[in-house]
């Protein structure tokens, strides 16, 4: 009798073990995962705003009011409000190329970044050679581009100091990424022959700017003038 004793109480405090060790075990998952559910959420809280191209450019939200937070970008000075603050300038580099950006503000909103490159004014072939490494680098990123157009012309005849010619070039491509558009523009003029110091039409003539822009916040608001009826005869008489 005392052995059916000794065997009850014995598998009873087998059981009590179990019980304990499966309520510690479901403790601690439950502590594992609150730490999980918390680190998740702290790696949401430091990953900063959505960098795709539907919310914005490199994290300003298309539609930001303006002078509501002024645009900021890596290797980049600080940005400054042009005017109205319609438009807020930066400048520094991409890569290795130097650059003008402009964040342009609608009334409905930031609705395009442009992109300014700087070019040497009298190496005609450098335009054409960056265009293409623009291009090539945009297209890694968004596919091939929707639209391309190619105008190339050279200085026909012979040319001098007195007698100018020019080189030129227009080049363009762009790329649909919904909702927004992408454009590359080269309008290349070069003086022929090449002048450093001897510019006849200065050193201006030549452009190179990547576009990033998105069509449904490029709305101005139009204002409503209310004529006035002209004065009643009889208020004249």
């Amino acid at each position: 009798m005392n052995r059916v004793i000794f065997f009850i109480s014995f598998i009873s405090f087998l059981l009590a073990q179990d019980a304990d060790n499966s309520q510690e075990l479901a403790v601690e998952q439950l502590d594992s995962l609150a730490v999980t559910s918390d680190s998740l959420s702290a790696a949401e809280d430091t990953l900063g705003p959505p960098m795709d191209l539907d919310y914005g450019y490199k994290g300003f939200m298309w539609g930001t009011p303006k002078g509501y937070q002024l645009p900021s970008l890596k290797y980049m000075d600080q940005g400054q409000y042009v005017g109205d603050s319609s438009v807020v300038q930066m400048s520094g580099n991409l890569g290795n190329e130097g650059v003008f950006i402009e964040y342009a503000f609608s009334d409905s909103g930031f609705w395009k970044v442009e992109i300014r490159y700087v070019l040497n004014p009298n190496d005609f072939q450098s335009h054409l050679n960056l265009f293409s490494k623009i291009e090539r680098s945009v297209s890694e990123v968004y596919g091939w581009p929707e639209t391309t157009d190619r105008i190339e012309a050279g200085a026909m005849g012979s040319h001098d100091e007195i007698n100018i010619g020019f080189e030129r070039a227009f080049h363009f491509s762009s790329w649909n990424v919904s909702p927004v558009k992408i454009s590359l523009l080269l309008n290349s003029i070069v003086q022929v022959p090449r002048n450093d110091d001897l510019n006849i039409f200065g050193e201006d003539m030549s452009t190179l700017k990547l576009v990033y822009y998105n069509p449904d916040n490029m709305v101005i608001a139009e204002e409503v003038i209310v004529e006035e009826p002209p004065p009643s005869i009889f208020d004249i008489y």
